[in-house]
């Protein structure tokens, strides 16, 4: 009999962290599932200690590939190996928390939501502590047209999405960032607000290795975005729309004003208001990037009606003056260490 929740794990050279992530999903409290993890052409020893653990549990299906084929098409692979009618992801240097796989069933079928994600807790690098991103169907789409609003091992979906939207090479490094935007447009998409996953950050990770290549195919998955979701850019707009996350500091007086009035105008067309307070949090983002315009920018944070509609009190403010008092770099090593140890903004 085919499972109900196929995981799908692709692992690379995971020797190091794999014993962890497997033990988390073979002790899930929901057990009708099944482990598809597929070894990416790995030098280390990932092959054996995959065979050893499907000798022991036959859940742990290993899948080998002759060469390293990447995470997207190894993905690919693996779904296309799995037999369940959900879909869960996992990387192999994360760990799931016990009740991960029931929480999100039951949503997914209490709501009739496609696919979700869920909070999760970093852990790694510095002070461990849970990240929450928006969470309503209405917050993740308007998430995103900024950056990834689902984090993607924590991601578990009906079949059906992935069999029409399967990873794509052409967007290597943003690949999952890629899928959920394409499922969006005919699927729903929300986050369980509760963490489920231990998300583990290390220097290793593409998401801090290959940044600026994760950007250059970012920009053209945001803009798709906004097209996909009918709002309309000009040339300049979209320059600034994709200044807010990128991964560099704005050095520019005339960039961030001009960012506060593209997203009044995205806030503008918004009526929803769990989409309108993550559209409005970018503001908090690009001043964040803007630090090294010091006072200039604290009063431009101040002065924007963009700041309330946020929730710009508090943590996020107190960070702000700081930044602004220090400017700091936003690719420094001060602003690395600062975000490391409990930055909230």
């Amino acid at each position: 009999m085919a499972p109900l929740v196929s995981i799908v794990m692709p692992c690379f050279n995971a020797g190091r962290w794999l014993d962890a992530a497997l033990d988390s999903l073979q002790r899930q409290t929901h057990r009708e599932l099944e482990i598809v993890a597929v070894d990416d052409g790995s030098t280390d020893g990932t092959a054996g200690l995959l065979a050893q653990r499907a000798r022991a549990d036959p859940r742990v299906r290993p899948v080998r590939l002759e060469r390293n084929v990447g995470p997207g098409a190894a993905a690919n692979r693996g779904l296309a190996e799995s037999r369940g009618r959900f879909i869960a992801r996992l990387d192999a240097d994360d760990v799931a928390m016990p009740g991960r796989l029931e929480a999100q069933l039951a949503f997914l079928q209490q709501t009739g939501v496609d696919l979700c994600g869920s909070w999760f807790v970093e852990f790694g690098q510095g002070i461990p502590r849970t990240t929450r991103w928006p969470h309503t169907e209405a917050a993740v789409k308007a998430g995103l047209l900024f950056q990834n609003p689902i984090c993607h091992p924590t991601v578990m979906a009906r079949r059906q999405v992935f069999e029409r939207h399967p990873y794509r090479p052409d967007s290597r490094l943003a690949e999952d960032y890629d899928l959920f935007s394409r499922a969006s447009a005919e699927f729903r998409l929300a986050n369980v607000p509760r963490a489920l996953v231990r998300y583990r950050r290390h220097p290793g990770q593409a998401s801090q290795a290959w940044r600026d290549a994760m950007e250059a195919v970012t920009r053209s998955i945001r803009l798709a975005n906004l097209a996909r979701q009918g709002i309309a850019a000009t040339p300049e707009e979209q320059r600034l729309h994709n200044l807010i996350r990128a991964p560099g500091s704005i050095d520019r007086l005339d960039d961030l004003l001009g960012i506060e009035q593209w997203l009044r105008k995205l806030l503008a067309a918004h009526a929803e208001v769990n989409a309108r307070q993550v559209i409005a949090s970018q503001w908090i983002r690009a001043c964040i990037r803007a630090a090294p315009l010091g006072r200039a920018m604290w009063q431009a944070f101040r002065a924007s009606p963009l700041r309330e509609a946020a929730g710009g009190g508090g943590g996020a403010g107190v960070d702000l003056r700081v930044l602004a008092a220090l400017k700091l770099d936003y690719r420094g090593r001060a602003f690395a260490w600062l975000r490391r140890f409990g930055l909230s903004a």
